[in-house]
């Protein structure tokens, strides 16, 4: 009884510890957001004085992105709360410049059409701030499972973790070709929150699908990216399959790029739909492996 007392006490003093780290790392993570990525942006100006709710949204998103990355070293096992401490700092420290390094993907190559920084904070797109805070997300989800194995080291897990951006920006690319009308117009030109939420659900589920595809140790460099690069293929494939059936079951009858483009006033419920229908296809996927 005395060594379970023991064992829980000593587990309740490294859940602490596991806070008291996190909770600096989101301090760190802030101050770089904000003097490394948003240098013309006061954040306290923005959210308590402006009560700008895009800047909110955005940062949201990028404190999000840290948790789920984060997750990826919790459940790493090492011999004493020293080695604990030493391997969060040192892996949070890498997932900080590693979010910021995706963030800026994401504003040049996924947001490239507009000034992403201006729309949310001079223009208050909701939009744009989805998407960004989506980028986040997906950056953390894939670095979740990048940077979590106990068994490749880092240059595999810097690989895998530019594998899952490169595909990202490529979802981007393919996106408005899909929908058949220009999401990144609607977004800057109609702060347009439907097509925000829509595009933000993809790139969520994106990051999903990167994050299961990664999931399995690596064994050795051909083995292992044939099976990460097959199991990719074959969830983004089912992901666009369940899209459609989602489509056809959730909304049957109406055509939802209509609903998010073609009004007057955009549709974000809409919107809303097809973004959960995205993550919740990558969920599915992800179960059935």
């Amino acid at each position: 009884m005395n060594e379970r007392l023991m064992a829980l006490v000593t587990q309740f003093g490294v859940i602490l510890l596991e806070l008291f780290v996190g909770f600096g790392l989101f301090w760190l993570g802030q101050f770089a957001y904000q003097k490394l990525f948003r240098r013309r942006m006061e954040l306290n100006l923005e959210l308590f004085v402006n009560d700008n709710p895009a800047v909110a949204v955005a940062l949201v998103g990028y404190y999000f992105g840290i948790v789920i990355a984060l997750g990826g070293v919790l459940g790493q096992s090492v011999d004493n709360w020293q080695d604990k401490a030493l391997n969060l700092i040192s892996y949070g420290a890498t997932v900080i410049l590693l979010m910021l390094a995706g963030a800026w993907v994401g504003d040049k190559l996924i947001l490239r059409h507009f000034n992403c920084e201006r729309e949310i904070i001079q223009d208050r797109n909701i939009g744009a701030a989805n998407v960004e805070a989506a980028n986040h997300i997906a950056n953390g989800l894939i670095l979740n499972a990048a940077l979590a194995g106990e068994s490749g080291g880092w240059l595999v897990g810097i690989v895998c973790w530019l594998i899952g951006l490169g595909l990202l920006v490529l979802v981007s690319f393919v996106y408005p070709k899909v929908t058949k009308y220009n999401v990144f117009a609607e977004i800057e030109k109609r702060n347009n929150p439907a097509a925000g939420v829509a595009l933000a659900g993809l790139l969520i589920a994106t990051g999903n699908i990167v994050r299961v595809a990664f999931a399995a140790e690596f064994e050795n460099w051909v083995v292992s990216f044939a099976q990460y690069g097959l199991l990719l293929i074959f969830c983004l494939i089912s992901l666009v399959v369940i899209r459609w059936l989602a489509d056809l079951i959730l909304v049957p009858g109406v055509k939802i790029s209509d609903e998010i483009a073609n009004q007057e006033v955009p549709n974000v419920g809409a919107g809303l739909i097809e973004g959960f229908a995205y993550i919740a296809a990558s969920f599915l996927i992800a179960w059935c492996l």
